[in-house]
């Protein structure tokens, strides 16, 4: 039976981050927060998206030691390239504030339109021109979002 190689899948990592990522949160739908709905493998976008941040992207290893710290585990950094991509956004502190997030997205390949401030991080939904691919959904982040915290996002994709 054929096998992935991890050459092929540390490329497509470095393929991967070399592309724009973000991470979007979305307001979803109020009837979740009866029943918690499992995430879906077959949508294209978030249901109510609110806005989304460029992310950071590192390599990391899985080390049971390591001080990065997700559901599925420990990692640490590492100097070369690997098959493990940490995602990680900050939001601002006004970003999304007053909002009941129920989903949050990781997209890949995202552009904003075209004329928007050089160095602009936080993009609302219009100022997205292409919205890229959804690699990872999360529908159970559910908070409701106030401007007194900077909220962080941290995913490790494994590819």
């Amino acid at each position: 039976m054929p096998a992935k190689q991890h050459a092929g899948k540390i490329q497509t990592a470095t393929l991967i981050a070399a592309l724009p990522i973000h991470i979007a949160w979305g307001r979803g739908l109020p009837e979740w927060d009866a029943a918690p709905e499992p995430e879906p493998v077959s949508v294209f976008a978030l249901v109510d998206e609110i806005g989304r941040r460029t992310a950071e992207v590192q390599y990391v290893l899985p080390d049971v030691g390591g001080s990065i710290e997700t559901p599925q585990g420990n990692y640490k950094l590492s100097a070369e390239p690997t098959r493990y991509l940490l995602v990680r956004a900050v939001f601002g502190f006004g970003e999304g504030a007053d909002q009941r997030i129920r989903e949050i997205g990781i997209f890949v390949g995202s552009q904003p339109v075209a004329g928007l401030p050089v160095g602009q991080r936080y993009f609302l939904p219009a100022d997205i021109a292409a919205p890229g691919a959804l690699h990872l959904l999360d529908r159970s982040q559910r908070f409701d979002r106030n401007g007194a915290v900077r909220p962080a996002f941290e995913y490790v994709l494994e590819l």
